[in-house]
């Protein structure tokens, strides 16, 4: 209902502006960045003079470590000359409307969680697309965001590579913010733009922001629309103007200006700051997960395929994670095999091939008729199915009940017991597990692994882990995910890997 009511307060916000030319949306808002104190210490030292000589005092610039950047702030597009009552003339950059935004929310981070990091000044000409030195781009603007091809390719680079990038429409412009997701679209045209749920980890990092103040609203839900690469937010586009109130200030000259109050702002900016910190790691393992090592995928008369479904949602949500488990199963298990992956579509492939298949994801999702026809097929005669929810969020939870709820009418998923086969008879005894540290935050009793079934003709086909498993094999932290803890995270696919192939 929430999200509903946010699509529409969006849609009368664009109807509201209509009227509105995109150079109404470029004036001088904010102040420039104040410069840094110059520290300078006292000392003596000799002229360049004859020995000898008197020592004379002399100040010296002190100079203590810098920082390192964590936000590139992109320059683009071009700039207007706003003339005051009084004559004088502002000239105003697209890329720059809001100088001090990045530098305050920065000194705010610092303030707060102790993150000592900067801001520069980028262009896209030239950069060399390492997220490593610059882990965030930044842009801001309220006319419509141009870029060139060269631009989307460096940009697709970066975020393949493991960068994040903040869109800002930072006077809630209509104009900057369709632009962005358009360019967004371009840069990734494989990724769908999805809208964060009130759950994802980016609202709750430092603190809890599902209710913010803008302009016009006491209360209302952030509106990120974002794309993933693998569970990771590559880029987020926000539609209310973030920048102004990082810098405390207000764009009184543009009457149609819609933003967040400095408050609100500054807690959604510390959110974002600490989940690119935070999910920096995730991005970097991403960019570096590989296909399986050509030795491991040599023909073998008994290959193990590890058969993953690709749904319209997100489904591919930890890049190497499979190679992980299959390694380790390798490793620890006696089973004579070569391990493959595979990616299936339900309705184009033979899932007879298989003997399981494997369905994660983040997001809603939905099945087509053919795709649940094929799948119903499948389990009845004999398939495995195994579902895990990446990051154990709300939102891919209900799809999953729905849907195999559609293709199993009146079957409802229950608790796989403690004594069953896959805890006991797998080649990890799992009497005991441990989960993330949100995951014990927010059910601090639990102690054993969670997973529940669908029982199809007295036997259990489906099985569904409402913790995450696959960030466990991946083996990077996650921050605010609800899951396993890697180790026992191996253990429990391992089990299930191997129940589905000895029944």
């Amino acid at each position: 209902m929430k999200d509903k009511l946010t699509m529409i307060a969006i849609a009368a916000l664009l109807l509201s502006v209509a009227h509105a030319g995109e150079d109404d949306f470029l004036r001088p808002v904010g102040l420039p960045p104040k410069a840094k104190p110059q520290m300078r210490q006292g000392g003596e030292a000799l002229p360049p003079l004859p020995l000898p000589a008197t020592p004379l005092r002399r100040s010296e610039k002190k100079r203590p470590p810098s920082p390192s950047t964590l936000i590139g702030k992109v320059i683009w597009g071009s700039y207007l000359d706003y003339q005051w009552e009084n004559g004088n003339v502002t000239r105003v950059y697209d890329w720059n409307m809001v100088p001090a935004d990045c530098q305050a929310l920065l000194r705010s981070a610092y303030k707060h969680l102790r993150m000592d990091y900067k801001v520069q000044a980028t262009s896209l000409d030239g950069f060399d697309s390492t997220p490593a030195e610059i882990p965030v781009l930044y842009f801001s603007g309220g006319r419509s965001l141009r870029l060139t091809d060269a631009n989307r390719e460096v940009l697709r680079k970066y975020v393949l590579s493991g960068g994040m990038i903040w869109f800002d429409s930072v006077v809630g412009s209509p104009y900057f913010y369709k632009s962005a997701l358009t360019e967004l679209g371009r840069i990734l045209p494989e990724v769908q733009i999805r809208r964060l749920p009130e759950d994802h980890p980016v609202f709750h990092m430092v603190d809890d922001t599902v209710s913010l103040k803008t302009k016009s609203k006491e209360e209302q839900m952030p509106v990120l629309d974002a794309v993933y690469i693998g569970s990771r937010v590559a880029a987020v586009v926000s539609a209310y103007g973030m920048g102004a109130g990082w810098d405390n200030t207000r764009p009184d000259l543009i009457t149609m200006a819609e933003y967040y109050d400095p408050a609100s702002a500054t807690r959604l900016g510390l959110n974002l700051v600490a989940y690119a910190m935070g999910y920096f790691r995730v991005g970097q393992s991403h960019a570096r997960a590989q296909v399986y090592r050509p030795e491991d995928a040599t023909d073998n008369s008994d290959p193990i395929v590890f058969a993953q479904i690709r749904t319209q949602g997100v489904w591919n949500t930890e890049p190497g994670g499979a190679n992980n488990l299959l390694r380790f199963m390798k490793r620890n298990l006696s089973v004579k095999a070569n391990y493959m992956i595979r990616t299936v579509r339900l309705d184009k492939d033979p899932l007879a091939d298989y003997s399981f298949l494997y369905l994660s994801g983040i997001t809603d999702f939905q099945l087509d008729d053919a795709e649940r026809a094929a799948l119903h097929k499948y389990l009845k005669e004999g398939g495995y199915l195994i579902i895990d929810n990446s990051l154990g969020l709300s939102e891919f939870g209900k799809a999953v009940y729905r849907e195999i709820g559609t293709i199993f009418p009146g079957n409802t998923f229950k608790n796989v017991p403690s004594d069953h086969p896959l805890f006991k008879e797998g080649p990890f005894k799992m009497e005991r597990t441990g989960f993330t540290l949100a995951a014990r935050a927010k059910y601090p009793s639990l102690t054993s692994p969670v997973i529940e079934s669908i029982r199809l003709d007295g036997e259990d086909r489906v099985f569904y882990s409402p913790f995450d498993m696959a960030a466990g094999w991946q083996g990077d932290d996650h921050p605010l995910s609800y899951g396993y803890a890697p180790g026992d995270s191996l253990q429990i696919g391992a089990n299930m890997l191997t129940y589905c192939l000895t029944h």
